[in-house]
Formats: structure tokens, C-alpha cells, sequence
């Protein structure tokens, strides 16, 4: 994809779901015994891609479209943000941020994955409970 261009959903359909999600999926079958993949219902998830999900055989979770409190991962990015903010005021190029985000992701322990997972319940109760509104997640 070239510097600047939007990811559409041809480009996600191509550079996303048939690359790195298909391998993704296909090793998570070593651990898991039904593997679900979890997307935002952008835009780009829609048209191309329900077909190819579906010839993979791709199970992806019904998802609200904007429920950052939701999301597991919009932890991460907090998280990999405050670091950022804190420890690397200093960069200077992409590389170099391209390469601490990669070190940062690469460092998060599979316990805090699995305890991120593991907070989904608790999660849904407090969306729930707030009526859609903003919960401490």
C-alpha cells in the first residue's frame, strides 16, 4: 500500500484478511479447538471480505461498531501510548517509532493478552450497566 493511501476494503481483503489473519487463523487452531476473530465492523470488513471469511471458514464475533470499551486491544494501544509518551519523547523518525511500537507489542506478555480476554464478561456487564455510555475500561 503506498504512503497516504486509505485502506479500503480490497486492500484489507488482500493485505490483511488473505495474509497475516489467514495464517493467523489457520495456527490458532494448534491451541485452540474453535478459534474466533474479533474485528470492529469498519467499513472495510464489509463487501470482499464476508465472502472470503466464509470460504476460510473464518467464525468472526458480532461486534458493535464503536465500543472502544469493548475492545481488548484498545488497551494495548493505551498502553503502548503512555510509553511512548513517557519514555520516547525523543523520536525522531518513523523507523525508529515503527521499531519501538514493534518492541512494545512484541513485549506484551501473553498473561496480560489473556487476562485482557479474560475481562470480556466483566466488560459486557459494564457497557451494559451504563446503557452504551463510557465504563471505566
Amino acid at each position: 500500500m503506498a504512503k497516504g493511501e486509505k485502506v479500503n476494503s480490497t486492500t484489507y481483503r488482500d493485505q490483511i484478511l488473505l495474509g497475516p489473519l489467514k495464517e493467523f487463523w489457520e495456527e490458532s487452531f494448534e491451541d485452540i479447538s474453535m478459534p474466533i476473530v474479533m474485528e470492529d465492523n469498519a467499513p472495510v470488513h464489509k463487501k470482499s471480505c464476508i465472502a472470503v471469511r466464509q470460504e476460510l471458514g473464518i467464525v468472526t464475533l458480532d461486534w458493535p461498531p464503536n465500543s472502544p470499551d469493548l475492545n481488548p486491544i484498545e488497551n494495548v494501544w493505551r498502553y503502548i501510548e503512555d510509553v511512548i509518551a513517557k519514555d520516547h519523547t525523543d523520536v525522531s523518525s518513523v523507523e525508529e517509532m515503527k521499531r519501538i511500537v514493534w518492541e512494545l507489542w512484541a513485549g506484551f506478555a501473553d498473561t496480560e493478552w489473556d487476562r485482557l480476554i479474560e475481562s470480556l464478561p466483566e466488560r459486557m456487564d459494564a457497557v451494559i450497566a451504563a446503557r452504551g455510555g463510557s465504563t471505566r475500561f
